[in-house]
């Protein structure tokens, strides 16, 4: 049986599962090793699981026109309009 570090308990504990056969070895490492054990809960304890922190992504700006709607989805209720003012971004940039 190999003999696993430090690192290994990591992503152990960062990645692994008690499904994946690729953590068949470690698994049966951790049974046999008692200080590995210890270590592993260790671990766990300081370092953060690797899906904690990540939020999800808020819109930056909220759209008007999205308030609108009545269902709170996010439906385009734009209207095609012949004024010259309103530009697309790219007729902005080239000067059209």
């Amino acid at each position: 049986m190999p003999d696993f570090d430090r690192i290994d308990l990591m992503n152990y504990a960062m990645y692994g599962n008690d499904f994946d056969p690729q953590w068949d070895e470690i698994r049966a490492f951790l049974k046999t090793n008692v200080s590995a054990q210890k270590e592993l809960e260790e671990i766990k304890r300081t370092v953060p699981s690797p899906h904690v922190g990540k939020k999800r992504r808020e819109p930056l700006a909220t759209d008007p026109r999205d308030s609108n709607t009545s269902s709170g989805m996010n439906q385009d209720v734009r209207t095609p309009t012949g004024e010259s003012s309103t530009k697309s971004w790219w007729q902005k940039i080239l000067g059209d």
